[in-house]
């Protein structure tokens, strides 16, 4: 491997692929299980299976009845039915669970029950409802059948011999149930591998703590282990160590003596402070330092000397569980005996994106399934995001050898779950929506995702969701959203505008009002610091008409105020990022909710009430989920809930349809 060393940083420049790095540990006999041992069945969920299960017995092991009727002789219905009915002397019963002694001649019939063991002579059941019980030893049969009907022939099912699950099998309900019906009380699997999880950085704190100025919970430490042992790893969480190499690398011997692999996280670029390489390096040899991808460059994977993985995953929480999910889960199902394969669905780009060639990008979408067709929507977020490991439904990768992908074309994508989310819901941000999904029991069906007004139009006016949320002001006629889609005929034809809830928007500031604001004006000022909204969103429309007006007043360009404000730049997506940047002294005022201001305990003055509707796919009208959020806009206990909160009220109208 190529290194060049700066002082204490080294930069490595062989970067391996996802199946390179395979292929390498692969080559070097690394991936390979650990060793095998028996375990009784009820101690087998999840292990897999080191050697191919052949049935000891026949499966039923038994001709068995498969119904509640009599066993008969067919040649003694042979022509049977409702107009000729045969009628049978009955020789007794046959029981499930018992050896029967009866023998079945041609005239005569037994009793059987489901499950039983067909009599010597009897060539088929008739069912009980396809009978007349006329007297204590007499039976009349109104139905004939064919040869074996109604009966489970010994071996049927699986043959003594016979091949019935693999080497390299995880062993899950199934699959036991199916052993334990053979009778198989203990298998031989592959030992798990023992793996340790520590998170690495002066930054970490322990979720429950009080968080300090600077500081962050560590979210990888819980997320990566929860995500292992949801694969049915043996895995635990060991903890925060900070950015000391001595610590670490003392700590991490110490793991090595106890865990086949130690995962930490954090601390793995080539940074003067990033330990985690050079703490390898120490405990062995450095297999592979940086990935073909991103996110998840900076990942580290070693062997110790005592023949132990080392995997460093990258600090970045949404990095960290994509290398998690794609690199290191296959790596220990490898270890375990596991040969996984690749899932992965077929998805159509909703967004033209230009990449990095030559590296492979990893991209948190939203899957969403309108008219017969499925759409990976593009989740604009950083490597560093929470809330993307929650919104998406999985990760789209995006091959290395291209430099660009076309809105339009599929892409791979592996799925977090087996199971689509019914509805899609893409739009402006509102704290309260999530509140009304939840009432109306289909928010675990429902992807939602926040992205501005405008882009959520543009969004279902191309046929990619179901719903989105809109609150886009019209500056001629200062109505809001009827006059977008009245205007756009493609839209007209493909949507409908349901009518939502009304929120009233603030210019907020700090408990007290330090700086003194008491308008807009006030944010031409110096010693005020702006936050603005995102561009495209319903709040960033009415911000720009304010100061458009602003401007006329003062005989300026808009351009000019643009460039007059402190932070018109500094930009966020949702009300509460304008209401926490305000209350952790980031900025000095903003444009939020009512509601997000509170929340934040922030002062404000009320600026206008605006409408946050509903655009609805003509196409997603017949989708349950969809039907149930319309009608429930109409519901008083959702319109209780609404009104409920401050800064919201409901409008008369919530819940009809305004257009088009």
């Amino acid at each position: 491997m190529d290194k060049a060393v700066i002082g204490k940083r080294k930069i490595f420049h062989t970067l391996l692929s996802i199946e390179e790095t395979l292929s390498k540990l692969e080559q070097l006999g690394l991936l390979k299980p650990l060793g095998i041992e028996e375990v009784g069945l009820e101690n087998a969920y999840g292990r897999v299976l080191a050697e191919d299960i052949y049935s000891p017995i026949d499966y039923p092991p038994f001709d068995r009845s498969e119904v509640d009727g009599y066993a008969v002789s067919i040649k003694s219905i042979e022509g049977a039915d409702e107009l000729h009915p045969k009628k049978l002397k009955v020789v007794g019963r046959v029981s499930i669970g018992e050896a029967p002694d009866i023998t079945i001649v041609n005239g005569v019939a037994a009793a059987i029950d489901t499950g039983a063991v067909v009599p010597k002579g009897a060539d088929g059941i008739v069912m009980e409802e396809h009978t007349e019980h006329i007297a204590l030893d007499e039976v009349v049969v109104y139905k004939s059948i064919a040869p074996g009907e109604n009966i489970s022939f010994a071996g049927s099912d699986v043959a003594l011999g016979e091949l019935v699950l693999r080497k390299g099998t995880r062993l899950m309900y199934r699959e036991i149930g199916v052993l334990a019906a053979l009778g198989i009380g203990h298998v031989k699997v592959f030992k798990k591998p023992r793996v340790a999880v520590v998170s690495i950085g002066n930054e970490l704190m322990k979720p429950g703590l009080a968080l300090s100025l600077g500081k962050i919970y560590d979210s990888n430490g819980y997320a990566v282990t929860a995500f292992l042992k949801q694969h049915g790893f043996d895995v635990k969480y060991c903890g925060i160590l900070p950015d000391d190499e001595e610590i670490v690398y003392s700590e991490l011997a110490r793991l090595s003596s106890f865990y086949d692999v130690i995962v930490t996280s954090g601390g793995t670029s080539a940074g003067e402070e990033d330990v985690v390489y050079r703490v390898f390096e120490r405990l062995g040899t450095l297999l592979v330092h940086g990935l073909k991808v991103k996110p998840g460059k900076p990942t580290v994977i070693a062997l110790s000397k005592d023949g132990r993985i080392l995997f460093g995953l990258p600090g970045f929480p949404f990095s960290a569980l994509s290398i998690a999910v794609l690199l290191l889960s296959r790596i220990l199902e490898k270890l375990e005996g596991f040969e996984s394969r690749k899932q992965v669905i077929h998805a159509l780009t909703t967004f033209r994106i230009r990449k990095d060639i030559g590296k492979a990008w990893f991209v948190p979408v939203v899957l969403s399934n309108v008219g017969g067709r499925l759409y990976a929507i593009l989740l604009q977020t950083s490597s560093g995001s929470v809330s993307s490991l929650l919104r998406a439904d999985g990760i789209a990768i995006l091959q290395e050898g291209r430099d660009y992908i076309e809105e339009g074309e599929e892409v791979e994508v592996v799925s977090f779950s087996n199971e689509l989310k019914e509805v899609v819901i893409i739009g402006s941000h509102d704290a309260l929506l999530p509140m009304l999904l939840t009432k109306l029991g289909i928010m675990d069906r429902v992807s939602l995702g926040f992205v501005g007004s405008y882009r959520g139009l543009q969004l279902l006016k191309k046929g990619y969701i179901d719903v989105s949320p809109i609150h886009l002001l019209d500056p001629i006629s200062g109505e809001y959203n009827v006059p977008f889609i009245e205007k756009d005929n493609e839209l007209r034809n493909k949507a409908i505008l349901i009518r939502g809830y009304r929120r009233r928007l603030v210019l907020a500031f700090r408990k007290g009002n330090p700086k003194n604001i008491k308008g807009f004006e006030d944010l031409l000022r110096p010693d005020i610091r702006f936050i603005n909204r995102n561009k495209g969103s319903g709040t960033r429309i009415y911000i720009d008409k304010v100061l458009e007006d602003m401007a006329k007043k003062r005989g300026q360009s808009l351009a000019e105020i643009m460039r007059s404000i402190n932070g018109y730049w500094y930009e966020v997506s949702t009300h509460t990022g304008v209401a926490a940047a305000i209350a952790q002294g980031r900025a000095d005022a903003g444009v939020c909710t009512e509601y997000s201001a509170i929340l934040y305990k922030l002062d404000y003055i009320p600026l206008t009430w605006e409408y946050y509707d509903f655009l609805v796919n003509i196409q997603s009208l017949s989708k349950n989920a969809v039907d149930k959020f319309i009608e429930g806009l109409r519901n008083s206990s959702i319109r209780q809930l609404v009104n409920s909160f401050a800064g919201y009220e409901v409008p008369a109208e919530m819940g009809s349809k305004l257009c088009c």
